[in-house]
């Protein structure tokens, strides 16, 4: 089971890689346009990109339904809000 675990992980590095290159150039919120928008774009903490870093890196591939899901909440409709992936990393005691 942790060869299982192992291999997904790897086998999303790939996409680990096209989140961070995506966060370098073209993100509105991590990216050189950041001039542009002092104060941030994305409507969620945190986001979009950092929230599918975070879920690629501790599930890799399975967590992909959970990036889709947080993707296709972005609308106009969407109040946005703090939204992390993992929340009870969050406590402390």
């Amino acid at each position: 089971m942790e060869t299982v675990r192992k291999i997904n992980l790897i086998l999303a590095y790939p996409l680990v890689a096209i989140v961070w290159a995506y966060q370098k150039t073209l993100s509105p919120d991590h990216g050189p346009v950041k001039i542009f928008f002092p104060y941030g774009y994305c409507k969620f903490h945190p986001t979009c990109s950092a929230y599918a870093f975070m879920v690629l890196k501790k599930q890799g591939l399975v967590g992909l339904p959970k990036i889709f899901k947080r993707i296709a909440s972005c609308t106009p409709a969407s109040m946005g809000g703090i939204d992390f992936p993992y929340p009870e990393k969050l406590i402390t005691k």
